[in-house]
């Protein structure tokens, strides 16, 4: 349970300073609810490196080039889809929505995790 509370609570604080970002009205508090929302899923850091180590084994090199490859395409089609809601809608805070809604899905995945069942299976094994 570890492993799975500090990613929680890294994705679960990361949405709650989303939410409250869409009703600030203040630049200052809005650079620090934003700072908060990056300081969120960052702290799950560790134990995103060290999950793809547990489920990975052998292959946990592997896991963290997935990782990273599906975060970045995540952070590009996340960056266009902003730009095109503010342009499109006319509000900036219309795409923190969904960004708030995949955080918390985030989290709950969090708590879908089994780092005691790895993925590959041992050497031998059928």
């Amino acid at each position: 349970m570890g492993r799975r509370s500090i990613g929680m609570v890294g994705l679960g604080s990361a949405a709650l300073f989303t939410v409250a970002v869409m009703f600030t009205h203040q630049w200052l508090g809005a650079m620090i609810l934003l700072s908060l929302v990056y300081g969120g899923i960052t702290f799950q850091q560790p134990s995103v490196f060290a999950l793809c180590l547990d489920l990975g084994g052998e292959y946990a090199g592997a896991a963290v080039g997935v990782m990273n490859t599906a975060a970045q395409v995540g952070s590009f089609a996340s960056s266009v889809a902003f730009g095109y809601l503010v342009s499109r809608f006319g509000s900036y805070d219309l795409p923190f929505v969904p960004m708030a809604v995949l955080l918390l899905i985030g989290a709950w995945l969090w708590f879908k995790v089994d780092p005691t069942q790895p993925l590959s299976s041992p050497k031998g094994a059928k």
